[in-house]
């Protein structure tokens, strides 16, 4: 730990006694007096009202409330969008044709015909 100190030898008592006289509060009733008169002013120039601060909010807000409805537009437009494409690529993709039903030979029996021919008509 470093020890701070003004003089090597250690006695800081006269330059801690010229700093404490130096920052010390004035003792005039006077200039307390004035200060509060200069306080007091500029708080009555100030109109501290919330509807003053509402005011002067007011216009930030609604720009903040804009941004946030055009976000969540054009998020919903998105989602639409992405889900009109996944329905139009379901509908219009090719299935994959089963290999069985390829591959099968179709009976061509005389029975197999008639039965064909009674089922189309």
């Amino acid at each position: 730990m470093s020890d701070l100190r003004l003089h090597p030898a250690g006695d800081d008592g006269e330059v801690t006694r010229e700093l404490r006289g130096l920052y010390a509060a004035p003792t005039s009733e006077a200039y307390w007096t004035e200060l509060e008169a200069r306080i007091m002013s500029r708080v009555h120039e100030l109109q501290l009202d919330w509807r003053t601060e509402l005011a002067q909010w007011a216009r930030p807000a609604l720009v903040a409330a804009a941004v946030a409805l055009m976000a969540a537009g054009v998020a919903l437009f998105r989602h639409r969008q992405a889900e009109a494409q996944l329905a139009y690529d379901t509908i219009l993709s090719p299935t994959p044709i089963p290999v069985e039903t390829a591959v099968r030979p179709i009976p061509q029996g005389k029975r197999e015909a008639t039965f064909r021919y009674l089922i189309a008509h």
